[in-house]
């Protein structure tokens, strides 16, 4: 059964110690891309879904942007309140269709950059998601996300009998699949694949620029070490609205 916000108010403490202030390793892995991908956001408007403790909002304000945090978990928000007070945190479970829009209220402001660090895979559906978050976009705005790369995450690593190489053992892929995963003490992840997130892109408006599969570059196991550098188990997404 899916909890929502109560799992990550439960696993707040550890979650923010793990990630950090700056993301903790799996953000690393990303942040070169990532940064270059988003461009200079001084004096501009992001929005930056599934905050969590508010450690990426408050990198993108030192950056001179004018940000706007929303997350479902009250524990969280509270962390990231007391880290950075000048960033604007709304309460929102973006697993409920209209929430986004109730959170951000009926201001006109409308963002030229959206980020979602690590949030969608643990949302239910995405598909009214994008379909709010389009909408409170500027035409010329990009929207970065990150998630566990569905083709190779969670699934084990084996090795061959007569070689003794390791590979990754895929026991299946398009079938979704709700997980429970362990990391931080506890949380459901919502197993899609690749083609789920871009169609429901393409039907909320918007266009898929930019797919960026970072190498695993550490691992717990230094001799499968080179290995894990081929195969990604996350995945960087940009896309754009289509201009009507």
């Amino acid at each position: 059964m899916r909890r929502g916000p109560n799992e990550w108010n439960e696993i707040a403490r550890r979650y923010a110690a793990v990630s950090g202030q700056d993301g903790g390793p799996i953000f690393q892995l990303f942040a070169d891309r990532f940064w270059s991908s988003l461009g200079d956001v001084g004096d501009l408007d992001v929005l930056d879904l599934g905050c969590g403790h508010g450690w990426l909002s408050q990198h993108l304000h030192q950056a001179g942007a004018r940000v706007c945090g929303v997350d479902g978990s009250r524990a969280l928000l509270e962390r990231a309140r007391l880290a950075c007070p000048e960033v604007e945190f709304f309460e929102c479970d973006l697993s409920i269709e209209g929430e986004l829009e109730r959170a951000l209220g009926d201001s006109k402001r409308r963002f030229d950059r959206a980020v979602a660090h690590m949030v969608l895979m643990d949302l239910p559906d995405v598909a009214h998601l994008l379909r709010s978050l389009r909408t409170q976009l500027r035409e010329s705005a990009r929207f970065l996300f990150t998630l566990p790369h569905p083709c190779f995450f969670n699934f084990k690593t084996g090795r061959d009998d007569p070689t003794g190489r390791p590979f990754r053992k895929i026991t299946g892929y398009l079938d979704p699949e709700v997980w429970q995963i362990e990391t931080f003490g506890g949380h459901s992840h919502y197993h899609r694949s690749l083609t789920y997130y871009f169609d429901h892109l393409r039907e909320a408006g918007f266009a898929v620029t930019q797919l960026y599969e970072p190498p695993h570059t550490w691992a717990a196991d230094a001799a499968d070490a080179e290995f894990r550098k081929s195969i990604p188990v996350f995945v960087l997404i940009e896309a754009v609205p289509i201009r009507t």
